[in-house]
């Protein structure tokens, strides 16, 4: 069976990458998820074994939660009042998943605090449950992958094996997790969002007033 792709202007059209045109978290966060639907769907369809993509998979599926803590970072770090970096967490997953939870949290105390905006406890709610698979996915990569090496090579720095011969792990699994996972990672700003305006109208407001009084 020829599975070479034509060279035609067609697939040339298909395959021209305009990789220059998404360049933000959400944009990078949305691609890689993409990834991991098309290789899981890959896998199945063709029936063979899993474990001949297991590592891309694998890795992408960790990546998506570093952008997703990184990406809700960044946002959350306007109103949190706290440092947005994420240099001191690096590629931890923990330490980044704690990050996030810092700063919405901390958003939430901002808004009440300085602005009498209360965040709907359902909203509070949806969050918290959601959190509850983000921190067991979290979890299984920080067990598997602590510092996003062992998905890329097969040894560490001091070339041990990154996984025991005998150690496995369901995909499917990890699956049902991320495709919970990854509803908090894209949509929490979208949630936060109808309070993040009013805050942003106020802001906006003040800065005028003082412009006008200099």
């Amino acid at each position: 069976m020829n599975n070479s792709i034509p060279d035609n202007n067609r697939t040339r059209a298909q395959f021209n990458a305009y990789i220059g045109t998404y360049l933000s978290f959400g944009g990078y966060l949305e691609s890689y998820s993409n990834a991991f639907e098309v290789l899981i769907k890959e896998v199945h369809k063709t029936g063979f074994h899993v474990d001949h993509l297991a590592y891309p998979i694998l890795f992408i599926a960790r990546h998506c939660l570093e952008l997703g803590f990184k990406s809700n970072i960044r946002y959350f770090s306007k109103y949190s009042q706290k440092d947005n970096s994420t240099k001191k967490a690096g590629h931890h997953l923990e330490g980044l998943f704690n990050d996030f939870k810092l700063h919405v949290r901390e958003t939430i105390r901002v808004f009440k605090t300085n602005y009498g905006i209360e965040i709907d406890k359902e909203d509070i709610k949806d969050v918290e449950m959601y959190c509850k698979d983000v921190e067991k996915l979290t979890n299984i990569f920080h067990s598997l992958d602590k510092s996003s090496d062992s998905f890329r090579y097969p040894v560490d720095r001091n070339n041990n094996n990154s996984f025991d011969y005998k150690e496995t792990i369901n995909l499917l699994d990890i699956k049902e997790l991320f495709d919970r996972s990854i509803i908090l990672l894209k949509f929490t700003t979208s949630l936060f969002e109808k309070y993040t305006i009013l805050v942003d109208e106020v802001e906006d407001s003040y800065i005028h007033s003082e412009m006008i009084n200099i």
